[in-house]
């Protein structure tokens, strides 16, 4: 952390009252994310300053600061409606959900839950007990309207946008662009034809990675909302399937979805939607890594591999 960052974060724990915490560095990708605690009690402090090269522009709607009230407000939906342990948004002492420090930037504060970060050792023993979670998380959703991220055909038509800017800086083959570009069109003619079923939509975490899972003795507890928003269960289910390669625990992802949530996924719906997962990555962070042989490594090995399947599939 950069001095600055130190000064913020001292800053936003005065406007919460808290005089002399014990502060953790977490992460600092869409937020500056501390753990903190005073007096035996501990916290989730987020800043909103995201990292350089990570941006949300992609995604149609309210500004920022209106994406985290909404955020605020589906934690304190779902502290009422959930059967799963879930982080409660803390007042400041205004009695405000969100603070704007003095240079203007917000950020806000959260109950912390105990206990540990799923890993990628755990990854097959939980797939199963995911797609129960992701299941449990649309239903404890149900009638909220509050502002969230909208996953839509405008947002896959801007990633469309995003990936030609990609192929002019280099940081794409125009044959790989083409392929991207083969997916995106598949995964708007899903969207076209799930749009006419009410029950295949929902408002979904979006972002179930292991780091933004926590396992806790009253069972797997979601953490980190901030990429929440409107879409569909196909998607969802595909978002996770995106953290595994066996296709065994794809299954179960989805088999265990269906059986709790009573509806029916699709399984090229739900590959098309792990192939969009993975193609939000690309649109919102090639400025970031498109440069890095990794990157381009990675490019060509979903190219060849998910995106190929994905497309062959629909023809």
């Amino acid at each position: 952390m950069t001095l600055y960052h130190k000064q913020l974060i001292r800053e936003a724990l005065t406007n919460y009252g808290l005089k002399n915490p014990d502060i953790h560095f977490i992460r600092h990708n869409e937020n500056i994310t501390c753990r903190v605690t005073e007096k035996g009690d501990s916290y989730a402090l987020r800043i909103h300053l995201p990292v350089r090269g990570f941006s949300l522009a992609l995604y149609e709607g309210d500004s920022p600061l209106e994406r985290m009230k909404g955020e605020m407000e589906l934690l304190l939906h779902l502290s009422r409606t959930a059967t799963f342990p879930v982080q409660k948004p803390v007042p400041d002492r205004q009695g405000e959900y969100i603070t704007l420090l003095a240079d203007g930037t917000p950020c806000e504060l959260l109950q912390w839950i105990d206990g540990e970060p799923l890993e990628q050792d755990d990854a097959g023993r939980y797939a199963g007990d995911l797609g129960i979670l992701a299941a449990r998380i649309h239903e404890a959703s149900r009638g909220f309207a509050g502002k969230r991220l909208s996953y839509s055909h405008g947002l896959v038509q801007k990633m469309g946008e995003e990936l030609d800017c990609a192929r002019r800086r280099g940081h794409m083959s125009a044959e790989l662009r083409s392929v991207c570009g083969d997916v995106l069109d598949e995964v708007g003619h899903i969207m076209m034809v799930l749009d006419g079923d009410p029950e295949a939509k929902s408002l979904i975490h979006a972002d179930l990675s292991f780091g933004n899972v926590i396992r806790t003795p009253q069972g797997l507890a979601p953490i980190d909302f901030s990429l929440s928003g409107y879409g569909y269960r196909a998607q969802e289910c595909g978002m996770l399937a995106s953290d595994y390669g066996d296709e065994e625990a794809q299954k179960r992802i989805r088999e265990n979805y269906e059986r709790v949530s009573g509806i029916a996924i699709d399984p090229h719906h739900m590959r098309a939607f792990l192939g969009f997962s993975i193609l939000l990555f690309i649109t919102a962070q090639h400025n970031r890594y498109g440069q890095e042989k990794w990157f381009r490594d990675s490019l060509l090995r979903w190219a060849n591999g998910i995106f190929d399947q994905i497309i062959k599939k629909r023809y």
